[in-house]
């Protein structure tokens, strides 16, 4: 959920990295479904979807970019790969968390100020989540970042093992082989009472399988990719605001993602590249991160202060947050350039 990329089709090449302002605000829609489903609870808002956005973004881009770099040195450097994730994801994460500590140890105890610091900063709030022992932690929301991590650990050395293959079809039929075990997971807990974290991580290999076809292929889709793919992702917070969030639910924004994506990518442009592109929506997308990280515990230390309905303290929260991300943002991304020019010292090309 957390690189600045898009792709242009150079004439007789594969997808080439770039800018494309369309992905920002693709997050923007993210992030304000997210940030409003959490500030409203416990009314019902069918913003959980949001996370699902995140993650097929997530998993599209960085199977992306490690394509294109394959591309172009004909290997992938995994130093290179951890090191750029470290400089991006790390800096904002710790700020968060030192700023956060103290506020959330007076009003919640030390107990759950260290425990989910600890938690948060090791990406293992996925199994603390899991077991219940961080209930309304104001730390949970970094269950995200974990399956994240994982998935930042274990796709690469996979994909790269796949290319060896140096031929076409490999891609493609790596990338089908991945749908299905995406569909035959979505299966699987079809008739689950409860969500899991390994479901929702689906959707990161969705986006993997969808960056391995169009590496693969010249693909190229008409209006009906943007417009089905946006009527999927509002099916699913429809339906999750009336009924719990299920199985069909992370499926239709997963596949509703996944067309909204394919649109931008290689379909016309039009009205979603025009409005996704808008200056504020793409400013909104590019501090995603920081907001994510930002909106969950300043949302549970007002609460907390204020002893009052969370729809009451998402008035002060949401901007509150909002702020904090993009003071946080300029703070970081120095740290980040710092970190990522010492790599190229560090690192071998």
């Amino acid at each position: 959920m957390t690189v600045t990329e898009s792709l242009s089709v150079a004439r007789g090449h594969a997808p080439r990295l770039g800018h494309l302002p369309a992905l920002d605000g693709l997050r923007a829609v993210a992030i304000t479904l997210v940030a409003v489903y959490h500030a409203i609870m416990p009314a019902h808002f069918g913003g959980a979807g949001g996370v699902d956005v995140f993650f097929v973004l997530s998993g599209f881009l960085i199977t992306t970019l490690l394509l294109e770099e394959h591309d172009a040195r004909k290997a992938v450097s995994f130093r290179r790969f951890y090191f750029r994730r470290l400089a991006r994801l790390g800096p904002p994460l710790v700020l968060m968390l030192a700023v956060v500590f103290v506020p959330i140890a007076i009003t919640m105890g030390l107990s759950t100020a260290l425990g989910g610091t600890a938690l948060s900063l090791f990406y293992v709030m996925p199994i603390g989540a899991e077991s219940g022992a961080t209930a309304l932690s104001p730390y949970e929301h970094t269950w995200s970042l974990g399956v994240e991590e994982w998935f930042y650990a274990l796709w690469p050395p996979v994909l790269v093992w796949i290319l060896q293959g140096r031929r076409r079809w490999a891609l493609v039929g790596a990338a089908a082989t991945t749908g299905i075990l995406v569909l035959a997971a979505f299966a699987a807990e079809a008739q689950s009472a409860e969500v899991s974290f390994i479901l929702r991580a689906c959707g990161l290999m969705a986006g993997c399988a969808l960056a391995l076809g169009l590496h693969a292929t010249k693909l190229t889709v008409g209006k009906w990719a943007g417009i089905t793919g946006l009527a999927l992702l509002g099916l699913s917070v429809l339906r999750s605001s009336i009924e719990p969030f299920s199985t069909i639910d992370v499926l239709s924004a997963d596949l509703g993602t996944l067309l909204l994506v394919l649109a931008i990518v290689r379909g016309p442009e039009g009205v979603l590249h025009r409005v996704l592109s808008f200056g504020p929506v793409a400013y909104v997308g590019r501090i995603s991160y920081e907001i994510y990280l930002w909106h969950y515990p300043v949302l549970c230390v007002l609460g907390v202060l204020n002893r009052s309905d969370w729809l009451e303290v998402g008035w002060i929260a949401l901007p509150l947050s909002f702020g904090l991300a993009a003071v946080a943002h300029r703070v970081t991304q120095p740290v980040a350039a710092r970190l990522r020019s010492r790599m190229a010292r560090w690192i071998p090309a």
